[in-house]
């Protein structure tokens, strides 16, 4: 039946249990529950995409092949648009203060409690942004995250304020931002936009997380999504620079990783777009670090997450760095 569907080209799909019954049993295994309800967070899943968007903000990042955004494959495979608005509305809204004033001041109040700046030892003294640049910095990066969700979904408060048409937003249930070049060689990047977006809370409390993809990269918002949409939590966009073997890592250091690290390390850096729920500090009933639904996370375990990040200013811009709770030294032995 299904071989017959398939050369159809009709959609259908078979669930079978691992082991085979006997003729009076009519239980439901534990794997057939599994597949049955798999199935369904699928059919969820492609329903909610149905008739929503992608934002594009800015076109293709660097040349990166994942930034060309592919309207065929969102329309044709997901059911999705896409909407398409140039960095420059992000500058627009600024400039003309559309955005919600009364928002922007308590997101500031948050960022000066729970935003720790790292000392900067990364950059050249000439490259070093004064006290006064870096707030201008802060002010910019709040007013981008605010404007990129208001771009998303929406806002009411920009009809109330005259802006009819921009409170109504795109339908979007994905989005990214180009950044890279034409952006950040000017203005503040868009790291602080893309982590609050991405992450299960704000200064507004704990909501779901959005999907929003660092340097507009398409293809990794695809899959983001999905995991979003199949499992209810956050989702995390790290560039996986290098896998450090163990081998590799005694030949450098002179210790052979153990326990967690035994079979080595996968290094995750640069990107915008990492959420702040995979600081480590959720954890479940075994006490290991895990990544839960919105629902799930309580404001003490958020309050830990903020005491795990830093920011780091390079230039007119700035880079977050999770600091490794204790599982995470004693896998790195340091």
């Amino acid at each position: 039946v299904l071989a017959g569907h398939s050369q159809k080209g009709l959609p259908a799909f078979g669930i079978y249990g691992r082991d085979v019954q006997e003729a009076g049993d009519s239980s439901v295994t534990d794997d057939v529950k599994e597949k049955v309800l798999g199935f369904a967070r699928a059919g969820l899943a492609a329903a909610h995409m149905r008739g929503k968007s992608y934002l594009s903000i800015g076109g293709t990042s660097m040349g990166i092949a994942g930034s060309i955004v592919d309207q065929d494959f969102f329309q044709e495979y997901l059911g999705m648009r896409t909407e398409v608005v140039d960095m420059s509305e992000i500058a627009r809204r600024v400039e003309e203060n559309i955005y919600d004033e009364d928002e922007f001041k308590a997101a500031m109040e948050w960022v000066s409690i729970n935003c720790k700046e790292q000392k900067d030892t990364a950059n050249p003294p000439e490259w070093q942004r004064s006290a006064e640049q870096r707030k201008k910095d802060w002010e910019y990066s709040v007013k981008m995250a605010i404007i990129g969700r208001d771009l998303m979904i929406g806002n009411p408060r920009l009809a109330e304020i005259g802006y009819g048409e921009e409170a109504l937003g795109h339908n979007a249930i994905a989005g990214g931002f180009q950044g890279q070049r034409s952006w950040t060689d000017h203005w503040a990047n868009g790291d602080f936009l893309e982590t609050m977006l991405n992450s299960s809370f704000d200064w507004n409390g704990i909501r779901e997380s959005f999907i929003f993809a660092t340097e507009n990269d398409s293809l990794n918002a695809a899959p983001m999504l999905f995991g979003h949409l199949l499992t209810n939590t956050a989702q995390i966009f790290s560039d996986v620079r290098t896998y450090w073997s163990p081998d590799a890592i005694e030949k450098v250091t002179g210790w052979k990783p153990e326990g967690t690290a035994a079979g080595g390390f996968i290094h995750l850096i640069n990107s915008g777009s990492t959420c702040l729920d995979a600081t480590g500090e959720m954890r479940d009933k075994n006490g290991k670090p895990v990544m839960k639904p919105h629902w799930d996370i309580t404001p003490e375990v958020r309050e830990r997450m903020y005491g795990d990040l830093d920011f780091l200013f390079k230039k007119s811009v700035f880079d977050k760095k999770f600091n490794r709770n204790i599982e995470q030294r004693k896998a790195s032995g340091f």
